[in-house]
């Protein structure tokens, strides 16, 4: 650009450099090319991927690495290797490390709780108790199931008056549930639905409590399964939950009760998949809160009972001669980070009529089977089945036929009825409900942060200095987020920040510019430096890059 300097700046005959400068930089031009040399230095610096690019009077350092900042002088700012930026949230995934499992021993009496710590040591003690938080720990992931509910109970002289499955507990998994290291947490683990003498039981709710509000809640709850229907002539022949129960016998049509786990206790945030979630989870760790409905029974010509839902999906539907499964339940790895074990499983149905088969086909997630013929015993759900994570200590208390790798507020399966004179058979108990809490990230946000860069040299002392910011400041500029330059690595002086705007072809990072007089000795050496401090911080404040320039 060329510019002409005519005789209206020369009239008295004298060329002075004030003259000059009048016309050649006019008000804020320096600064003005100066922030355009910072902009395109980063333009540059990212292009070819430095850390550090060096401008005359001037330094560019976009945070391809830690290169350039003064990593010892650093406070609460932390480098994240994989985005290239500082910021005051030293959250860190880190392996997964199983610290709780809660459940309900369940021998038929319900009376205690089991603990396991990250240790494999166990104690017992009542519910509720209370989940402390290591100190480190900034998240966990989360695993509540209710207690599944028990088994519809039958009658006593009929051949058709049977009982449907239990519903499973309601199930509710979440990553990266946020805690407060050390805070405390009360659970309270809800035992499986019992064999009453009239009917079964629901199952009893399980929760898990946070001390502060959080994004998803303050209380999660894994609600108590639905029991399955009995046979009591015209009434409610199955019951809701968490899963609802299938239906039990009756001489009079009625509804299906619904599943409530999603409806009594939704969570922020989170959309749970419905029926038939299984379909949507070939993997494991469906985040959401889950429950299903139970099935209907069939009372054409063999009269069998419907079956409990399941986490999964719900309950199959009975046809003539063939047994109503529980629905499937739903698979996690969050007991040791790998191992898939499937939880609320669904209880199955009973048969009116001698069935082809003793039992119904167990469905995965330790939901118990219903039962055919008459005159015998329905079975529990899967309380506690052969889990090789337990180590051993709690062997399988029911059935030959009970899955492996299955634990966790199954259903219990419907009884069947009874010959003339003698008992009826009763339900299934439901399974216990259970809590996984596995510390997913350490660290979490700090209230301040200081950034501080490395020393530069100058070939002459600077009087003024500009900085360019690349950010996403989500703090208060100027007042938490504050920068700040010196000379003399002593003397700092204080810049007021400008938000000039998003950086072209982001939605995040923002440009942020001002300059600064620079005070102190610049003798014997010119040390020039940037700082950014942030005090009273609430969110995570990310620096991508810093421009400095002197003149």
């Amino acid at each position: 650009m060329t510019t002409r300097v005519d005789s209206v700046h020369i009239t008295d005959g004298v060329v002075t450099e004030a003259k000059l400068q009048t016309k050649l930089n006019p008000d804020n031009a320096v600064n003005n090319n100066a922030f355009n040399i910072g902009v395109l230095g980063f333009k540059l610096a990212v292009n070819d991927g430095l850390t550090v690019f060096n401008l005359v009077d001037g330094v560019v350092d976009e945070f391809h690495s830690n290169t350039g900042v003064d990593t010892a002088e650093n406070s609460n700012a932390f480098y994240d290797e994989s985005s290239d930026f500082f910021s005051n949230d030293s959250t860190a995934s880190v392996p997964a490390t199983t610290n709780i499992q809660a459940f309900w021993h369940n021998d038929g009496t319900f009376e205690s709780n089991q603990s396991l710590d990250g240790g494999g040591a166990a104690n017992n003690e009542l519910s509720p108790f209370t989940y402390t938080a290591p100190p480190t720990a900034a998240s966990v992931d989360l695993l509540v199931v209710g207690g599944g509910g028990a088994g519809g109970r039958g009658t006593t002289g009929s051949m058709v008056g049977s009982g449907g499955g239990g519903g499973a507990g309601g199930l509710v998994y979440i990553e990266d549930f946020p805690v407060v290291g050390g805070g405390t947490y009360p659970i309270t683990v809800g035992a499986g639905g019992g064999n009453e003498p009239d009917s079964g039981t629901n199952g009893a709710d399980t929760t898990f409590t946070s001390p502060v509000p959080t994004p998803f809640g303050t209380t999660i709850v894994g609600e108590g399964g639905g029991a399955g229907g009995d046979y009591t002539g015209p009434q409610p022949i199955n019951y809701e939950g968490g899963s609802a129960g299938g239906q039990g016998y009756s001489p009079e049509a009625s509804t299906l009760e619904p599943a409530t786990q999603a409806t009594n206790h939704p969570i922020p945030g989170i959309t749970p998949a419905g029926a038939n979630a299984i379909d949507q989870s070939p993997s494991l760790n469906l985040q959401g809160s889950y429950g299903n409905d139970g099935s209907e029974n069939e009372q054409a010509s063999e009269y069998t009972m419907g079956a409990g839902g399941g986490a999964g999906e719900q309950g199959t539907p009975p046809t003539p001669n063939v047994y109503a499964v529980g629905g499937a339940g739903l698979p996690y790895n969050i007991a040791d980070g790998s191992t898939s074990i499937v939880y609320a499983g669904g209880g199955g149905g009973s048969g009116g009529y001698p069935m082809p088969t003793p039992y119904s086909p167990e469905a995965p997630g330790g939901g118990g089977r219903g039962i055919g013929g008459s005159n015998s015993q329905a079975e529990p759900a899967d309380a506690t089945p052969q889990n090789p994570l337990l180590n051993g200590t709690n062997p399988p208390q029911f059935g030959p036929q009970i899955a492996a790798l299955s634990f966790g507020g199954g259903g219990g399966g419907g009884g069947n009825n009874g010959s003339p004179g003698t008992t009826p058979a009763g339900g299934g108990n439901g399974g216990s409900g259970v809590v996984y809490v596995s510390v997913s990230k350490t660290g979490g946000l700090s209230n301040s942060m200081t950034l501080i860069s490395d020393t530069f040299t100058a070939n002459a002392a600077p009087s003024t200095a500009r900085i360019v910011i690349f950010a996403e400041l989500l703090d208060d500029i100027n007042s938490e987020i504050s920068a700040s330059v010196t000379r003399d690595n002593t003397t700092f002086n204080s810049v007021t920040l400008t938000d000039e705007g998003y950086s072209a072809g982001s939605s995040g990072i923002k440009i942020f510019s001002g300059s600064t007089p620079l005070t102190g000795s610049a003798s014997p050496q010119v040390r020039l430096r940037w700082k950014i401090v942030g005090t009273s911080l609430e969110n995570n404040n990310k620096i991508h890059g810093v421009s400095l320039q002197w003149k």
